[in-house]
């Protein structure tokens, strides 16, 4: 319960104790005696924010619901399995969003737009998420423009290449066929010479 009266709101605000009208503080934690550790194999389902989640998710979504305090304030489904499904979902977008730019694929860009629609007219509310999904599509759009611009390039660089290859091909044929007319003409000459003298 506690004392409604025990310490006064302006002591509190004096000692800085309150931000924006909340309560801060800390609590540390001594653990004296084990009794027992038991055994945590990962499966088991805990409680964060309303939200059954896997002991493996806790502080993923722990710190959701830490850095974005109101992400759930108008979360509608009441059905348990059905808002596990939902914080799934959320954690795998996240998951997407955060990974490398040039390991994220277009069909996965797709599904986390897609994703990000069904979780926002679900309730939750994910402003900062679609910031993201929106800076990774544009980022992506400019890596594939530069991918475009370089494999272009590439391309013309390979199309010049094989044009002075071709081009030294025909010189040398040139060069080829001048020699020979120079060689037959020089045996044409010689012949004449000796028919003079």
């Amino acid at each position: 319960m506690g004392w409604p009266k025990a310490v006064p709101l302006e002591k509190l605000q004096e000692k800085g104790f309150l931000e924006n009208n909340k309560f801060i503080f800390n609590v540390q934690v001594k653990v004296a005696q084990v009794v027992d550790e038991g055994s945590v194999t990962g499966n088991e389902m805990l409680d964060v924010n309303g939200f059954q989640v896997l002991y493996s998710q806790v502080a993923s979504v722990s710190w959701i619901f830490v850095e974005h305090p109101d992400v759930a304030v108008n979360f509608k489904p009441k059905n348990q399995l059905l808002k596990t499904t939902y914080m799934n979902i959320l954690l795998g977008l996240i998951v997407t969003l955060n990974k490398p730019l040039h390991s994220i694929t277009e069909t996965e860009l797709n599904n986390a737009q897609s994703d990000l629609i069904e979780l926002t007219e679900a309730g939750f509310k994910l402003d900062w998420l679609k910031i993201k999904l929106d800076e990774v599509s544009l980022e992506r759009k400019i890596a594939n423009a530069d991918g475009y611009r370089v494999q272009s390039l590439a391309e013309h660089i390979k199309n010049l290449k094989i044009e002075v290859n071709q081009e030294q091909i025909n010189s040398s044929a040139k060069i080829l066929s001048l020699e020979q007319k120079l060689s037959n003409l020089k045996d044409e000459l010689n012949k004449k010479n000796a028919k003079s003298l």
